[in-house]
């Protein structure tokens, strides 16, 4: 009898099991179609946000070539009334130029372009380059003493650093001065 009640316990155990499981599978499944669903949500969630991305890029460039166009329909209308056998007509040509050039600054300002500034000013290493160094007494040390080209900053983001001359002090003694320091060796 005995052996019967734990037979019938194992049996209704084994069935109890056998729910279990399925029911387990059954999860199992909705968990695997939910992660599917979620992952192809997720690769259409990224191909909107590249389209969208790569829209905002195609507008923000269409935006400055169509305020740009004017300055090239300027240098068209200079290049083509061009003499250079008219003086009068070249120095219209060089003041036709000056003034596209401050037209085109203009635009590139009204959209946050800004020349770094550098005349008589410290050294940054965060907006300035320096392409020559020179040995002076007169000035202040890593004082700007020319822009040898110009830099931009973008809304303060420096697009172009500038490229500049600076002040260094003079080399005292120069390289044998070392050896005279240490005791005369």
């Amino acid at each position: 009898m005995e052996e019967k009640k734990v037979k019938e316990n194992k049996t209704e155990e084994l069935e109890k099991l056998k729910k279990e499981l399925e029911e387990l599978e059954k999860k199992y499944k909705e968990l695997e179609n939910y992660t599917k669903r979620l992952k192809a949500e997720f690769e259409n969630y990224k191909n909107i946000v590249s389209k969208e991305k790569r829209d905002i890029m195609r507008n923000a460039t269409e935006y400055i070539i169509e305020k740009l166009l004017p300055v090239l329909d300027d240098f068209e209308r200079a290049f083509s009334n061009l003499n250079t056998e008219d003086e009068k007509s070249l120095m219209a040509f060089v003041e036709g130029v000056r003034l596209i050039y401050k037209k085109l600054w203009n635009i590139l300002e009204n959209e946050g372009l800004v020349k770094i500034k550098v005349e008589g000013l410290k050294f940054d290493p965060f907006e300035h380059e320096v392409v020559e160094k020179v040995e002076s007494d007169e000035h202040e040390e890593f004082t700007i003493l020319e822009e040898i080209e110009g830099g931009y900053k973008f809304h303060s983001k420096v697009l172009k650093p500038a490229k500049v001359k600076v002040a260094v002090k003079p080399n005292v003694g120069g390289a044998d001065d070392g050896k005279e320091s240490r005791g005369g060796e």
